[in-house]
């Protein structure tokens, strides 16, 4: 029998009119579901604006304005200049964020604070010209991901793609148990255990990261273990950073099966093997593979698979792996 799963809490920094608050420049919010209902019950959601604090709601919209490289925020009606006010606040508000233990952030899309991608860079006119005026970020968000390059950064209408929801939601909460394993001071021996738990995890992500891990946490026992847990963590935000691929997610399954392929009936091998093709093709989702590993392991055992976060890296009831899309 395989004991039921444990997760963190994950902590989200998150735009707050996602949140449902009114402090969009309209005096409206852009209420999340995903967030609201779906993640909230497992997540401490930390919120930020960086413009209502600065122009009140509701407000003039603004927009960044590109002065030969030079990138200032101003009111599209009045050319009010804000960015000192703007920027003030992300001075003050991202290290307070950071200060908390961030595993992961949503921001607002198409916002010129917020916005992650796409964001249009206007001439002193007033003018965009499509493709020959830059496009960019929003001052809040490319702030966080310079002060943070880590961290799991998505806007609220990516993660409406399972593909990006599935490997944000993989990487926040794979985070958030790296942070709690370091706030309990870990020893060599549950360095180990936490290589050892989330190796297949690891591997779905990136064969040759993974390699790298290893030696890293072999080494701690023999050397000092504080920089050797350092050198693991910018490769485990490496492969947090990698989006998973069918590819590699199948090559993880099989390693799985192969756990048991020895004493499996030939019916019980066959309808892995029909499951997971059918899975490659896209005909249906993870999940269905996952289930029958985890009939298996549930029947003939295996203590090693039993604490494999790949198994369980999130909770069940967000559905994720449920979505044939999730996975490319």
């Amino acid at each position: 029998m395989t004991s039921q799963p444990q997760f963190p809490r994950v902590h989200i920094a998150v735009s707050d009119c996602l949140r449902g608050t009114e402090c969009r420049y309209n005096g409206g919010h852009a209420q999340d579901d995903f967030l609201n209902h779906d993640l909230a019950p497992y997540a401490r959601f930390y919120p930020f604006c960086p413009e209502a604090p600065v122009l009140g709601t509701p407000r003039e919209t603004i927009r960044i304005v590109n002065f030969d490289g030079d990138l200032r925020v101003r009111g599209t009606r009045t050319e009010q200049d804000v960015t000192e006010g703007i920027e003030d606040y992300n001075r003050k508000m991202i290290p307070k964020l950071l200060s908390q233990g961030m595993d992961g952030a949503v921001v607002k899309s198409r916002s010129p604070t917020c916005g992650m991608e796409r964001i249009k860079f206007y001439r002193p006119t007033g003018e965009w010209f499509g493709s020959q005026d830059k496009m960019g970020q929003g001052l809040f968000t490319a702030r966080l991901q310079k002060e943070a390059p880590w961290l799991a950064v998505e806007e609220e209408g990516r993660l409406k793609d399972a593909w990006l929801r599935e490997n944000f939601v993989m990487h926040v909460f794979t985070q958030a148990r790296w942070r709690e394993f370091l706030q309990n001071q870990p020893d060599v021996k549950a360095f180990e255990t936490f290589h050892r738990q989330h190796k297949f995890l690891l591997q779905s992500k990136s064969e040759a990261i993974f390699r790298q891990m290893g030696p890293v946490v072999a080494a701690a026992g023999k050397g000092d273990l504080k920089a050797s847990l350092h050198t693991y963590e910018g490769l485990l935000h490496q492969a947090l950073g990698e989006h998973s691929k069918r590819g590699a997610v199948i090559n993880v399954l099989d390693h799985l099966f192969g756990f048991f392929k020895n004493e499996l009936m030939v019916e019980e091998k066959a309808h892995y093997q029909e499951t997971r093709e059918e899975f490659r093709q896209g005909i249906v989702p993870m999940i269905a593979v996952i289930k029958v590993l985890q009939q298996f392991l549930r029947h003939y055992g295996s203590d090693y698979l039993a604490e494999q976060v790949f198994l369980n890296p999130y909770p069940a009831e967000l559905a994720l792996r449920s979505k044939v899309e999730a996975y490319r």
